[in-house]
Order: structure tokens, then sequence, then C-alpha cells
């Protein structure tokens, strides 16, 4: 998955970190700082002492409220995705051969989301320049 994200976002300047364990991203998730997390809802089946995703998520979330999280699971409950979005997940994506495709897909989102967000930014600038400009 990080090669694929890596390959199809080459013109992105992407970061890709990988963790074992909840406990692992957790630690260092006050360092990195992310922007995008993307989360195994069953984080404790390999390490069965391990923080579950929906512990880890709302976690992120205590700690960032911005960072898009996206819950990747072999779960197909509904229930788990309704959990996962109430904890603050932005996306939910199933394993099966279109995962890639749904991550990026989300991915593609999220960068959209980003570009909004600095137009807006740049918008409200020129907007408050101009009103500045005109009490003048």
């Amino acid at each position: 998955m990080k090669d694929d994200i890596e390959i199809s976002f080459s013109d992105k300047s992407i970061k890709t970190q990988l963790y074992e364990t909840g406990e692992a991203c957790m630690e260092k998730f006050k360092k990195e700082k992310p922007q995008v997390v993307i989360l195994d809802y069953n984080l404790s089946s390999k390490y069965p002492d391990a923080a579950n995703g929906i512990k880890v998520l709302e976690w992120i979330k205590k700690e960032n409220k911005e960072t898009f999280v996206i819950m990747l699971t072999s779960n197909d409950h509904i229930d788990i995705a309704i959990k996962s979005f109430h904890h603050g997940a932005s996306d939910y994506v199933v394993k099966t051969e279109t995962q890639f495709m749904k991550i990026n897909y989300s991915l593609n989102n999220f960068f959209k989301i980003m570009e909004a967000k600095s137009d807006s930014i740049k918008y409200k600038a020129a907007l408050n320049e101009y009103i500045n400009r005109s009490k003048s």
C-alpha cells in the first residue's frame, strides 16, 4: 500500500510512515504531525494487547481533530462503519481487491479539500485587503 500511494501521488510531497501497532503510531504522532492517517480497525489482531483502531482514532482526533483518518478494515459491518465515522473517521474502506483504488480516491478527495481550504484562505485575505483599501 505504501508503494502504491507513493507512486500514485508522486506529484505531491508525501512522506509515508508505517507502524506495527497503534501505540507506535500514537508515540510518533505528536512529532510527525501527519495530515492523513490510514488506520487499520483490527490493530489488535496481530498483537493481542494492542489498542484497537477506534481507541487510536479517538486519540488521534483528540490530538488533532483536523487529521484526515481513513479507517481500513476487513470488517464490512455497517455498525463498525458508523462507529468509525462517529469517532471522527473521514472515510471507511473495506479490504477487498479494490481497496487501493478506494484509498486513492479518498486521498484525492483529501487533496481537493486541502486545495479548497487554501483557496478559501487566499480569497479571504484578498477580500480583507480589498476592504481595507476601500476604507482608506
